[in-house]
């Protein structure tokens, strides 16, 4: 019986801490001259206080590569996040990370090399997460392949114990 209790006590406390997420491989090779490919996804933030964000950008640089992840509220309910709606923006741009934060109207940029295999985790903590936020959009420009990888994730920030 003790083993029994043990068990699911670990199991409410590993859903406590559990993530969810959306993982989006390489976009499709784009149709027209300008380059530009994206793709939206509904996203939910999830129930409660202490949900973060967690984006995860990984992509093969070049000195002509965009990659971005914008999420948002999608307001008309079109089922494209326009720029409108997108609230914050992370992501690569030809030798730049950065962050846009349109609630904050701010732009924050780290430049690095800018070719070669890069991966960059971007972490919203949770007083920052506007919990309507339903939308998230991927976009790749650009002429040279990024074979881009983001992960999108909602996790459950703390620590919580419940006795049975």
């Amino acid at each position: 019986m003790r083993k029994i209790t043990i068990i699911n006590g670990l199991l409410i406390l590993s859903s406590a801490t559990a993530a969810a997420g959306v993982a989006v491989g390489p976009l499709p090779t784009p149709e027209f001259a300008d380059t530009e490919v994206s793709t939206n996804f509904v996203f939910s933030v999830g129930e409660g206080q202490n949900r973060s964000l967690v984006f995860t950008v990984e992509l093969q640089a070049t000195p002509s590569n965009n990659v971005e992840v914008a999420i948002g509220v999608d307001a008309d309910e079109d089922s494209n996040l326009s720029l409108d709606e997108s609230e914050l923006c992370v992501g690569y741009d030809c030798g730049t990370w950065f962050a846009r934060s349109a609630l904050n109207d701010a732009v924050t940029t780290t430049d690095v090399e800018d070719s070669g295999v890069f991966r960059r985790t971007y972490r919203v903590r949770a007083r920052r997460v506007n919990p309507l936020w339903n939308l998230v959009k991927v976009t790749r420009r650009g002429s040279d392949a990024a074979t881009e990888n983001v992960l999108v994730e909602s996790a459950e920030q703390g620590f919580r114990v419940r006795l049975l």
